[in-house]
């Protein structure tokens, strides 16, 4: 009989292991072991159905609410969950993995309710029915070795691979930019493989088994590569494990000179590509050259920094623009030098505060001047296009050009992650949601990506799944003015107030602001009539030019001080301001969204004009467009 949720509440055995949902924990004999809240979760849902398949949809409908969150999150939920049971290696004792399909319990749930009348004749019963399983138990084993067995006699399917970061084995730890921008081009050339999902693994993910990596990932297998310089001669190797039982299923070694480095990665690709989907005669990369040797390192030290720019060092950004330039100088005909370059000017006022007119006139001028030097690069080119027309408030060339680079035959997790930034500019928040767990799935340890993630839950109203994300974003190294409003909200949805606050003062000095208004809007959420003082208190701020605008806006519709939002809204709405207005469609600033001069705040973004153009309507404080 399946236990139901109240049964299992109350606490069971799930074999050697006592779970306690109630306090949280799983305990065996004196040890005792605290999940996350999900990941307890998941074996809810899994104990729920006492032995049953449960499949992803299922684990999705049960703890996410039905929302698309992608495979990471019901992996690392598993993989967690298994290292707490002592459950990681094969087979395994507690939770069974079926490929594509799902999860099972192979131990039986077993309540922890006194016995009551008529047990006897259940234990009677029951012990039959074990015997019957134990003859099921049996039967599964044979069918499983035959399985295998015509398994082994054929290569392992493989539709998606996770590359990590490659080892130094160079005495010399300057040789790290080589190691580094080899990985980072690999991924790239693998990208052109078709009908093969290839991710970007940022993490080396020390002392977890490759199955663990690999269902993190949701990945069939993980590439681990090393190199090693001596002088100018590069020697390479790689395994590929499969993802189930961590067997190597391709390696090899190739040896060459630093001037030969792109071709070498193509090598690589080219075996990787052979061995685990078959010859081919398709080129990985056709229009493609290798530059020239005094062009070579500067390009890739340029690429290592620009790959690297968020991580509490924005300077990164201009020293990899320099890099780069000195790369077109030394070879005029490189187009994957001038598209990099482009890509750093559009980022320029976002990361350094750079004039953005200028610098995205200057992205503009510079991916043209590539696109003549190698029209390879048209088409990833229209994510630089994009986003340029994207902050000139232009929608719809904007998603034009965004369209053309998220189905481009190579693409990067940047021009995903910009049309999801887009889309959500102009209310569309579930295809929004679509585009950046596009961009989370190619690269799932990115911090900008993740917070992306969380930043559009938030204005889904999924606090929960926002949460998650802001913390894993926070472990990623992300930089707290990407997600302090949005996690503000969160905190105040939930009733954290102080945390709010404390977050808000971290974030606004380290942005070099005035907190003095922050206390004052603190008193006003816990007593109404403080209202006043609060509003005072940010009229100074925002006079001083001492406070975020959006931020003060925020703090106003909270406060309801409605009108006094949509006069900043408004203000903010010049077409010389270039900011991005996506927290306009979060369900705090619905009073916002329902003032009269909300349309005109629209038009003034340009926002009606693209719902016109496509067709949108706006209904019920959500928009409807056409598919």
């Amino acid at each position: 009989m399946v236990p139901t949720k109240e049964e299992l509440n109350k606490g069971f055995k799930l074999g050697e292991w006592e779970v306690l949902p109630a306090k949280g924990i799983l305990r065996r004999g004196d040890r005792e072991e605290k999940p996350e809240p999900m990941v307890l979760k998941v074996l809810l849902a899994l104990a729920s159905r006492d032995g049953d398949l449960v499949t992803r949809d299922e684990l999705i409908d049960d703890i996410w609410d039905g929302r698309p969150i992608g495979d990471e999150p019901i992996n690392r939920c598993v993989a967690l969950l298994r290292a707490h049971l002592g459950d990681k290696e094969r087979p395994h004792q507690y939770i069974e993995t079926l490929t594509r399909r799902g999860y099972r319990l192979n131990l039986e749930v077993r309540l922890n309710e006194p016995a009551s009348p008529g047990a006897e004749q259940r234990q009677l019963a029951e012990k039959v029915s074990n015997q019957g399983r134990l003859w099921m138990v049996v039967a599964a084993i044979v069918v499983t070795i035959l399985i295998a067995i015509f398994i082994s006699a054929g290569p392992p399917v493989v539709r998606s691979i996770a590359v990590l970061p490659f080892e130094n084995l160079s005495a010399d730890p300057a040789d790290q930019y080589l190691v580094s921008g080899f990985k980072i081009e690999l991924v790239r050339t693998l990208h052109n493989v078709p009908d093969v999902t290839v991710k970007n693994g940022r993490d080396a993910y020390p002392g977890l088994e490759v199955s663990d990596i690999a269902e993190i990932l949701d990945v069939d297998a993980v590439l681990f590569g090393e190199m090693l310089r001596v002088g100018d001669t590069l020697e390479v190797s790689y395994h590929v494990d499969h993802g189930i039982d961590g067997e190597i299923i391709s390696s090899g070694e190739i040896k060459g000179q630093i001037e030969d480095f792109f071709a070498m990665q193509e090598k690589l690709a080219v075996m990787v590509r052979d061995d685990l989907f078959g010859e081919s005669p398709q080129q990985l990369i056709s229009a493609r050259r290798n530059p020239n040797s005094a062009a070579f390192e500067p390009y890739m030290r340029g690429l290592v920094l620009f790959e690297h720019r968020g991580r509490g060092r924005p300077e990164n950004l201009d020293i990899a623009i320099e890099l780069f330039e000195q790369s077109i100088q030394l070879d005029p005909g490189f187009g994957p030098a001038y598209l990099s370059l482009a890509t750093a000017y559009a980022l320029l006022p976002d990361y350094r505060g750079a004039p953005l007119v200028e610098t995205h006139e200057r992205a503009i001028e510079v991916v043209e001047r590539g696109i003549q030097a190698d029209s390879s690069i048209s088409d990833a080119a229209g994510a630089v296009y994009g986003f340029v027309y994207h902050k000139q408030k232009k929608w719809v060339q904007a998603e034009e050009a965004y369209i053309r680079a998220t189905t481009a035959r190579v693409v990067d997790s940047n021009a995903f992650n910009w049309y999801s930034l887009m889309l959500a500019g102009v209310g569309r928040l579930d295809d929004a949601l679509e585009q950046i767990l596009e961009a989370q799935k190619i690269d799932p340890s990115s911090p900008v990506i993740n917070v992306r993630v969380a930043v559009i839950y938030t204005y889904l109203g999924e606090s929960e799944k926002a949460s998650d994300f802001y913390q894993r974003s926070k472990q990623l190294g992300a930089s707290i003015e990407t997600y302090l409003i949005s996690e503000v909200m969160v905190l105040i949805r939930e009733g954290r107030a102080e945390e709010a606050v404390s977050l808000v003062g971290a974030g606004v000095s380290a942005l070099g602001g005035a907190t003095a208004w922050i206390g004052p809007v603190y008193e006003a959420i816990q007593d109404p009539s403080m209202r006043g003082a609060a509003k005072e208190a940010i009229d100074a701020a925002f006079q001083d030019g001492q406070i975020n605008p959006r931020l003060g806006m925020v703090a106003r519709v909270i406060l309801q001080d409605v009108e006094g939002a949509m006069e900043v809204a408004l203000s903010l709405a010049d077409p010389d301001d270039f900011s991005e207005m996506d927290f306009l469609f979060m369900p705090e600033l619905r009073p916002l969204r329902q003032h009269a001069d909300f349309p005109v705040l629209m038009d003034k973004l340009g926002v009606q004009d693209y719902w016109d153009e496509n067709g949108c309507v706006w209904l019920d404080d959500s928009v409807d467009c056409p598919d």
